[in-house]
């Protein structure tokens, strides 16, 4: 495991008054607490491992005392890449088969969201032991799966179609919407950046997006001076990094990598029931 970003405020943090956000995947763990009213980061902290265990992510609780705080509110994003999305029509009590078809583990729990403003389910797997670790330290967590989240944050009708890409180390998340309509939510992996042009050239072919009219939108870990951005640069002519739109006083880092754990709070956190 290794602490891949760390950032605080000097200012005293009183957990009841602010929310805790958190993302949890097999590569990594990130989290921040925020102050809703000020709209402002207080603390930030992303680790990557090779493959997330409890006993990992207990190492990292107790390595920041302020996560056993009883928070204002806590939401907690999960993208563990098995997912399937259905017209919610179409939902029913045991989607088990359809996750076994993408080669999820059997013992893993099943979690079915609806997404209303889509009518569609989302379904996807999380494995036993994580979920009873984070029930366990955080029980009044909210949770949303990673595309979830990122569905939810497409605002608007794109004539010429988007391909909304978040980047992580070694996978990447892209929705693909025309007008209003999702096409496609999808959790890819690469070991090349040359993987990553590559696979979304292939969805444009598919969709028949043109690659000089559609939009790329990305957030995450990436730079406007690395391989990526310049092989992506290459083929696409409209190119957008997604900023967070927080107050962020206390990292030097770009606007766009943390974009996605922005939505999350925007998503759900804040949203009076």
């Amino acid at each position: 495991m290794q602490e891949q970003f760390s950032f605080s405020t000097e200012e005293e943090i009183y957990p009841e008054d602010n929310c805790l956000a958190m993302q949890v995947s097999n590569q990594h763990f990130c989290f921040c607490i925020y102050h809703p009213d000020d709209q402002k980061v207080l603390e930030l902290k992303r680790y990557v491992f090779g493959t997330v265990n409890e006993k990992q992510l207990q190492e990292i609780v107790n390595k920041n005392p302020r996560l056993q705080g009883s928070f204002y509110k806590i939401i907690t994003g999960l993208d563990f890449g098995f997912n399937s999305l259905l017209p919610a029509t179409l939902n029913n009590s045991d989607a088990a088969p359809l996750m076994y078809l993408e080669q999820a583990d059997q013992q893993d729990h099943v979690i079915t969201e609806v997404i209303e403003e889509r009518q569609i389910a989302n379904m996807y797997t999380v494995a036993p032991g994580i979920l009873t670790w984070l029930v366990h330290n955080f029980p009044s967590s909210a949770y949303l799966h990673a595309h979830t989240v990122q569905i939810k944050s497409v605002k608007g009708a794109y004539e010429h179609g988007v391909l909304k890409v978040n980047i992580a180390e070694k996978t990447f998340t892209v929705q693909a919407f025309k007008n209003e309509s999702l096409l496609l939510s999808k959790t890819y992996a690469y070991h090349a950046t040359a993987d990553v042009a590559f696979y979304l050239l292939k969805i444009c072919e598919v969709f028949s997006f043109n690659q000089e009219q559609v939009a790329l939108q990305l957030s995450g870990l990436i730079d406007t001076q690395s391989k990526l951005y310049q092989e992506l640069y290459d083929y696409f002519l409209h190119i957008t990094l997604m900023p967070a739109n927080w107050i962020d006083t206390i990292t030097d880092l770009p606007a766009h990598y943390f974009t996605s754990l922005n939505e999350l709070i925007g998503c759900e956190l804040f949203q009076e029931a």
